[in-house]
């Protein structure tokens, strides 16, 4: 009889344990998203499993400065399993420790990024981070052409788009909210 998903995540630190070794903390309550802590180091690591796209996301940050961040991702072989959570509680988590401490050790390794500085004029941050949008799905748009090219699957590049283009667009509003009424800001040109 398989073991309830309550049970995954007890499963999943201990694996995470022998990974990390004994300068992390491990979580006093074995419930998900797990947190592994280094206080030493100022870091935190937060796993948990990406149920709508069968994949387990790593997150890293600071202990201090939870803002600063890094993330990373591994989709496992569900062969046999119906969906991540039963693959949790019973696949073999043994066959994927090395594959898990790759991920694991390149993102603790990873430095975090710098905090951002607070940008003096809301305009001129907002439409660096419409740049940013814009950049990134132009960037994502060319990997989906590619793989439509190459015959890949495409369908998670797809959603990827679609939810950066909802932030461009989010972004883009927010401007011109910022901006007021077009007319005021196109008056006296031809």
């Amino acid at each position: 009889m398989p073991r309830p998903a309550a049970h995954a995540p007890e499963r999943f630190i201990a694996i995470l344990g022998e990974i990390v070794g004994s300068e992390w903390s491990p979580p006093s309550v074995p419930d998900w998203p797990v947190n592994f802590t280094r206080p030493a180091a100022d870091r935190a690591l937060t796993v948990y499993p990406d149920r709508k796209n069968s994949r387990i996301i790593f997150t890293t940050a600071a202990v201090t400065a939870p803002g600063r961040r890094c993330h990373a991702k591994c989709t496992p072989d569900l062969a046999g399993h119906d969906d991540i959570d039963s693959w949790l509680a019973d696949g073999d988590l043994d066959a994927v420790a090395d594959a898990l401490g790759v991920v694991v050790q390149r993102l603790v390794d990873q430095p975090l990024p710098e905090p951002a500085t607070p940008h003096p004029d809301p305009v001129g941050r907002e439409l660096e981070q419409l740049a940013k949008h814009g950049q990134e799905l132009a960037r994502r748009t060319a990997q989906f052409a590619a793989g439509l090219i190459r015959a890949e699957p495409v369908a998670d590049a797809a959603s990827r788009i679609t939810h950066l283009a909802q932030l461009t667009e989010q972004s883009a509003t927010r401007v011109d909210e910022l901006r007021g009424p077009a007319t005021a800001r196109t008056a006296g040109r031809l």
